[in-house]
């Protein structure tokens, strides 16, 4: 060990770089990759999380992008947060519910509930992933214009998430013509393994500024109750569009 070096903050900022690079990470890989116990692992990352440099989902492990990043979402008094209309969506469905929105080639989450479905989950606002990783960032780009979809498109690098995210841009060109015929988008496991999630556009003056979703483990959303599913986020879309429109721009 190199002089004055600290082990345990070490051993803290390797685990941080590799949830960082892994986007999505167990604890057995944790420990693996990093020839770490599981005691030291687990102490390690649940100290990251209550510090709120990660985030966990399931059994998978998350970074926190606004911890790091100035350009995060910041909240005022009449932004996302102010729009109640989630809070019916996610008590409706008993699932979690997002509002996500574009900022380049990221999908940013501006609003976040889960259950007891009472309050906003503060500590997930203003995490990003990329556009086509997502339900919500594919509903948004099915329903742009022609020229803002293509100067996106030839962006995105279609990076993988998982297994199961797009990577053949033309197959994925076709892929959003289909959600913006159906008018829904569905996450098969395309960003995280484990979780599906169904997303709606929301529109404000005919133009899509944003999206709606669920998301849940995979055994809760089958294929037959994916419709069922889209319409009632249709009906809160609506909700929230009539409600946007009480409120300073957003």
């Amino acid at each position: 060990m190199a002089q004055n070096e600290v082990s345990t903050l070490k051993k803290g900022l390797l685990v941080l770089e590799l949830v960082k690079q892994r986007k999505g990470i167990t604890l057995r890989e944790v420990l693996d990759e990093l020839n770490l116990s599981k005691s030291t692992a687990f102490r390690i990352l649940t100290t990251l999380e209550e510090m709120g440099y990660v985030y966990k989902l399931q059994t998978q492990y998350f970074i926190h992008h606004k911890m790091f990043c100035e350009s995060f979402e910041k909240r005022s008094e009449m932004d996302w947060a102010s729009i109640r209309s989630i809070y019916q969506v996610a008590q409706n469905l008993q699932m979690s519910t997002f509002i996500g929105k574009v900022d380049g080639t990221d999908l940013v989450m501006t609003q976040v509930v889960h259950a007891p479905y009472e309050s906003s989950a503060d500590e997930e606002i203003g995490n990003r992933s990329k556009l086509h990783q997502s339900a919500l960032g594919k509903v948004i780009l099915a329903n742009l214009d022609e020229k803002p979809l293509a100067s996106l498109l030839g962006k995105l690098s279609l990076e993988r998430a998982t297994k199961n995210t797009f990577q053949d841009s033309q197959l994925f060109h076709y892929h959003l013509k289909a959600i913006r015929e159906y008018g829904f988008a569905f996450d098969d496991e395309e960003r995280i393994v484990g979780i599906r999630c169904v997303a709606v556009p929301v529109f404000r003056n005919q133009e899509v500024i944003a999206a709606l979703a669920i998301a849940a483990p995979a055994d809760q959303i089958s294929r037959s109750n994916i419709k069922h599913i889209a319409t009632k986020l249709h009906v809160g879309s609506k909700a929230i569009t009539k409600e946007i429109e009480t409120l300073v721009n957003i």
